[in-house]
């Protein structure tokens, strides 16, 4: 189980998630953070071997899943900053895009079938949904409730 901190953060289970103040975005984060549970699980099952054809498929569907989920969030996010006049868009887009380009580095080593990929993608995924999630998407929180956006 996840949760949202707030200001009386409280945990559940191993992730605390800042509330960004707007739900759609909450919802997706915590999205993001169940691909990263996912994902931390497929890793540690794998941590005693070498992935066979089968756990190949698995590791590809996922990270396609986290791929394209991710586009839609950065989309997403970045029309309300549009929509609205986020101040600090520009600077919040390139930490989209540097993310991405990370993404896109894993995916190269997933193809390739280099396992190295393992706990680089587990390591990336998480340290982005706390540092990403409770430190910079946390600054919009009080611009988009100042602007009514729920």
């Amino acid at each position: 189980m996840l949760s949202f901190k707030s200001a009386r953060p409280r945990q559940i289970g191993n992730c605390l998630l800042a509330d960004v103040g707007v739900n759609a975005c909450n919802k997706q984060h915590l999205r993001l953070a169940s691909y990263a549970v996912e994902f931390h699980e497929m890793v540690e099952s794998l941590a005693e071997k070498e992935p066979d054809k089968q756990d190949w498929r698995q590791i590809d569907a996922l990270f396609s899943r986290i791929t394209r989920f991710v586009a839609v969030h950065f989309r997403e996010e970045e029309d309300l900053m549009v929509k609205h006049g986020y101040p600090d868009y520009a600077r919040h887009r390139t930490l989209h895009e540097k993310f991405i380009k990370d993404l896109a580095n894993v995916q190269s080593q997933i193809n390739n079938r280099n396992i190295r990929f393992k706990g680089k993608l587990s390591t990336m995924l998480w340290n982005w949904l706390f540092n990403h999630i409770n430190v910079e998407d946390y600054k919009y929180r009080e611009f988009f409730l100042e602007k009514g956006v729920k």
